[in-house]
């Protein structure tokens, strides 16, 4: 079964986020279950939780690496949720795991998943206009396209949840190089 994580802001306690990066969670959640892969995040609020809401009520597959030990912080609409108790250790296995990553807004723990991925030569899609990193990355890249000059996987945008959920799953079936990096391993599957 095809795996497309979903990184993003997340939501903590009595913190609102913007409506449109939810609804966008939710729909790219929704396409990714209405396409048949399954739906890999970080599992816990915000983009986490309306991702994986929108893919279980479009009857998907939901799996959730939690930062913390314990599941008393995993989202309502996880069907497998791993307490790792890694904090942002756990990025790495939402990075890895996935055979594509769609980017929904995020901070500092988003851009540290992407930075995985891309070691990784995981295919990222970034959902522009959801804020945060989503809408600051395009200006960082290497040749409009790159996180760094050795040109490890192109990084791709797209304007609506249809087309990122669409371009991940084009990214997903498009064979990867190995990259350079000793914990990538072989980056193909």
């Amino acid at each position: 079964m095809l795996k497309i994580g979903v990184i993003g802001r997340s939501q903590r306690a009595g913190e609102e986020l913007p409506a449109h990066m939810l609804r966008a969670a939710e729909e790219v959640g929704r396409g990714i279950a209405l396409r048949g892969a399954a739906l890999i995040n970080g599992g816990t609020g915000g983009v986490m939780e309306y991702s994986a809401k929108g893919a279980k009520e479009a009857g998907g597959l939901t799996v959730g690496f939690l930062p913390q030990a314990d599941l008393s912080h995993a989202n309502p609409y996880l069907d497998l949720a791993f307490p790792t108790g890694m904090g942002t250790l756990r990025n790495v296995l939402t990075a890895r795991c996935a055979d594509a990553l769609v980017v929904i807004g995020g901070g500092v723990g988003t851009l540290n998943e992407i930075t995985f991925a891309y070691d990784a030569a995981v295919p990222v899609v970034v959902l522009e206009g959801t804020t945060g990193w989503s809408d600051r990355l395009r200006q960082a890249l290497y040749d409009e396209a790159y996180l760094d000059e050795r040109r490890v996987i192109s990084v791709s945008f797209a304007a609506t949840a249809e087309e990122a959920v669409a371009e991940a799953f084009v990214r997903a079936a498009q064979p990867r190089l190995r990259s350079g990096s000793p914990l990538a391993g072989s980056a193909g599957h």
